[in-house]
């Protein structure tokens, strides 16, 4: 399954805290990496994701699968998307980033359990 289907704009690049969510229920096999900084990492994170700080993004690459889904995540988006920008640029197509990163995850979480109540 390939989450990264064009649209009308080309491949998806970014994905909402439920747009993840929704694939995730799914069972979608993603590869999700946090590259927040180790300081960072006492606040919550999103299950089964792996750790990869940003500034060692470049030295992991050849571990990273060219042909998995990938979405990458920080606290707030703006890292990730420069590290899903810096990927695709060098041959990673099927990566994306969590638009407003941990802060809307962690919102939409919140939206959820207030609903079910």
């Amino acid at each position: 399954m390939n989450i990264f289907t064009s649209n009308d704009n080309g491949p998806k690049t970014s994905f909402t805290a439920l747009e993840l969510m929704e694939e995730l229920e799914k069972g979608s096999d993603i590869l999700l990496i946090d590259i927040r900084e180790p300081h960072e990492l006492a606040k919550e994170g999103i299950e089964n994701s792996i750790h990869i700080p940003m500034g060692e993004i470049q030295n992991k690459i050849p571990t990273l699968p060219k042909d998995k889904d990938i979405i990458i995540f920080c606290h707030l988006g703006f890292r990730s998307k420069q590290v899903r920008n810096y990927l695709r640029k060098i041959g990673f197509h099927k990566v994306a980033h969590l638009k407003g990163g941990l802060y809307s995850w962690n919102r939409q979480l919140k939206k959820m359990k207030a609903e079910t109540y």
